[in-house]
């Protein structure tokens, strides 16, 4: 059977790796907002639909004929959800339960929904599927509520969700306010690194692998994901760590500042992935640097303090004049 598959959030950090690697297997709807350009738009084999999911009518009309939904549209940051948490809501969980009833009114049959590391909050030690989530930030709790959401609809269709650690290296658009992004672009463009306390722990994965995650889980059978989470990262580090890491690659200083004003650590292992299909994600954090390193050196970003490369800052009045 063909097969067409909707991709919410298209055209964002993860998706502008995904989309492209999707369309090469199968027909794809891109459905994006766009509120930070399209940087794929010549992509063969999308059709790029610009919308909001919170938009019924839109919703509806992007899953005719569709398959498959991968969901990674949502207001993403801790930071942007606490500036207004009734649109967090709206948006990461209210609207996905309506695209969830629309994709099974539509015969939808597999839906991949798009979910985080910060689920499990600050616990210590690696944290397993099993582990019971402890959500710190009311970001954390709508991807966990998204995980509930998408779970009611298991026994009409295909339903699965992925605790993503944090994405790193480069994508066509390009963040570079995640930890290892950020750590690059002050050591390559700032030629020194600055780190706020440094004991914090990071769970990350590069962006071409957990694209190529979201890629699998499409023809993962059925019975082996349906209503299931799957941790997905690479590695535990802490913040210090991870800046030596990039020190070691630029030759740059790195100065440690007292004050921290991040507690947050989130770890977290992927062993399911690997005990129910033999997969763990191939790139080191080391590659995801000299990717991101040589992503500059082409010319990749022109102006690294542009809103367009950070979430919060492109998108904060937005938040803030929303009204729901």
């Amino acid at each position: 059977m063909d097969r067409l598959v909707l991709i919410t959030g298209a055209t964002g950090y993860i998706g502008s790796v995904l989309t492209p690697i999707v369309a090469k297997r199968y027909a794809v709807r891109a459905f994006d907002t766009e509120t930070f350009g399209n940087s794929i738009a010549d992509t063969s084999n999308v059709e790029f639909v610009k919308g909001d999911v919170r938009d019924i009518v839109a919703v509806h009309k992007a899953l005719e004929g569709v398959t498959d939904v991968i969901h990674l549209a949502a207001i993403v940051t801790d930071d942007l959800v606490a500036m207004n948490e009734a649109l967090g809501r709206e948006v990461n969980n209210d609207a996905f339960y309506v695209l969830c009833s629309a994709a099974v009114d539509q015969g939808v049959q597999r839906v991949i929904y798009a979910s985080s590391s910060s689920v499990y909050g600050s616990q210590l030690g690696p944290c397993t599927e099993e582990s019971t989530p402890a959500p710190l930030t009311e970001y954390a709790w709508t991807k966990l509520r998204g995980e509930y959401i998408v779970n009611e609809f298991q026994d009409r269709m295909t339903v699965c969700s992925i605790r993503c650690a944090t994405a790193c290296g480069p994508a066509p658009r390009m963040r570079l306010d995640t930890v290892v992004n950020i750590f690059c672009k002050q050591a390559y463009f700032d030629h020194k690194i600055t780190v706020y306390g440094g004991d914090q722990w990071r769970t990350n994965i590069h962006v071409s692998d957990i694209a190529d995650l979201y890629l699998y889980m499409l023809d993962a059978p059925a019975e082996k994901i349906n209503g299931q989470a799957f941790n997905a990262t690479r590695l535990n580090s802490t913040v210090l760590s991870i800046a030596q890491k990039v020190r070691d690659k630029c030759r740059c200083p790195i100065e440690v500042l007292a004050a921290m004003t991040d507690h947050r650590s989130y770890m977290m292992t992927a062993r399911k992935l690997y005990d129910v299909f033999g997969w763990l994600p191939p790139r080191s954090i080391e590659s995801a640097i000299t990717d991101n390193l040589r992503f500059f050196r082409e010319g990749r970003v022109d102006n690294p303090d542009s809103d367009l490369f950070y979430n919060t800052r492109r998108m904060s009045e937005f938040v803030k004049q929303e009204s729901v």
